[in-house]
């Protein structure tokens, strides 16, 4: 689903941009309660994140959800980690159910558990990433110690998927779609750089992009995205499909950059060097409408916060890992209010509309909107394409302060417009 680089484990809207100044934040920064500084963050499309918290003795995985708290994954061992969480709250990681030191890859299930996948062979092995399908992917060593890619499926368990692999630095399978698309990167036999590949079950394993490629994640629609090398053999950020090639997707002003994450709409994540920070990364956001922007700047982000890596989702909601912990960077929902008759009379109805939208479009058809006067509610009405509407006859005569609350949901945090409209009733 939605992915970043896991080398822990072995080491869209047309005018989306116009308007906002660079220092405005069009997103907020909500804390992830619990997360390590570092740690791998993922997010699925119902706002629930993976959660990995570290100290000195012991590694846990938890999912959280801003609505529903936390749930703890519940692993044996002391070092284990979360990689990726799919839209049925399933996860993939790695642990330590020995405590011998050889991981494992896990896939754990809210409703049975934790299950351990195995490996190729090998002491290690890891996972990184999954499908709504439940269809698993990641790295393992075989019998002879080369790391392979692999594939877990329930029904057929472990697939290699680089059986004839003999390089030291072998393989990685990184990320999965929902059409079983496999990317990853590897170092071809005789090689000491990688190259990324896809890999299906008809067409096997692809090769793509230049030496040093890296491949981390892939969406809906085929296209991945990664690092790779270009001309004065800098390192930056690109996206890829077998029709259109490997693009180069530029910097924030700074010498690299590396893509970690992409949604279905055409959003790329990842991070950047820009021009001043003097080798301290952000954020940034990319989309088929505009061009790579600072995340960082856009969600109001400390200027000390430096992010190593983030993943977005459907919704626009983007889970970023930083030094700082973990943040959820969640679209800002900007309203604008009418009324049908202003002024009115006393007793004339009068339909009061919200819209609401923000850098990711509406909220959810079926979202609330909930309109009052000094406190006392007038109504609440539900929203169907960002568009609420509430007729009411019950406001006094006078000039009326009328404010609303959008009710926000599991990805977008309730937001209060003070001052919505003024509305004035004669007698």
């Amino acid at each position: 689903m939605k992915y970043s680089p896991k080398v822990a484990f072995v080491s869209c809207v047309v005018l989306l941009f116009a308007g906002f100044a660079p220092a405005q934040a069009v997103f907020t920064a909500v804390k992830v309660p619990g997360s390590s500084p570092n740690s791998m963050i993922s997010i699925n499309n119902g706002g629930t994140v993976v959660v990995n918290t570290g100290n000195s003795n012991s590694f846990q995985v938890s999912v959280w959800n801003r609505l529903n708290g936390a749930q703890t994954v519940g692993l044996i061992g002391n070092n284990s980690g979360g990689a990726d969480i799919n839209n049925l709250g399933e996860v993939v990681g790695a642990g330590d159910p020995d405590n011998l030191g050889d991981l494992q890859p896990f896939l754990w299930q809210s409703d049975s558990g934790v299950q351990w996948l195995g490996s190729l062979g090998g002491n290690l092995s890891a996972a990184s990433g999954l499908n709504d399908s439940g269809a698993v992917v990641g790295l393992s060593y075989n019998g002879a110690d080369y790391q392979h890619a692999f594939l877990w499926t329930a029904s057929n368990g472990l697939q290699d998927l680089t059986p004839d692999l003999t390089s030291v630095g072998g393989a990685f399978a990184t990320a999965i779609n929902n059409a079983d698309e496999v990317v990853g990167y590897y170092f071809p036999n005789g090689s000491r750089n990688t190259v990324g590949f896809a890999w299906t079950e008809a067409a096997g394993l692809q090769s793509f992009g230049p030496s040093g490629t890296l491949a981390f994640a892939i969406n809906a629609g085929g296209t991945v995205v990664g690092q790779s090398t270009f001309a004065n053999a800098h390192k930056h950020a690109f996206s890829w499909t077998p029709d259109s090639g490997i693009t180069d997707l530029g910097t924030l002003g700074g010498s690299s950059s590396s893509a970690t994450g992409i949604n279905t709409l055409g959003w790329i994540v990842g991070t950047s060097l820009t021009s001043s920070t003097k080798g301290l990364l952000h954020g940034f956001l990319r989309t088929p409408a505009a061009a790579m922007k600072d995340l960082t700047t856009m969600a109001g982000l400390s200027a000390n916060t430096q992010v190593l890596a983030a993943s977005v989702n459907d919704a626009g909601v983007i889970a970023a890992s930083t030094n700082q912990g973990g943040y959820l960077l969640v679209p800002k929902m900007t309203a604008k209010f009418q009324s049908s008759a202003n002024p009115s009379t006393v007793g004339q109805p009068v339909t009061l509309t919200a819209t609401i939208t923000s850098v990711a479009g509406a909220p959810p058809d079926g979202d609330t909107v909930l309109f009052s006067i000094a406190g006392q509610v007038l109504g609440t009405a539900t929203l169907s394409g960002g568009v609420a509407q509430l007729t009411t006859s019950a406001i006094g005569v006078g000039s009326h302060a009328i404010t609303a609350s959008f009710s926000g949901d599991a990805n977008y945090v309730p937001t209060k417009y003070a001052n919505a409209l003024t509305q004035v009733v004669n007698q």
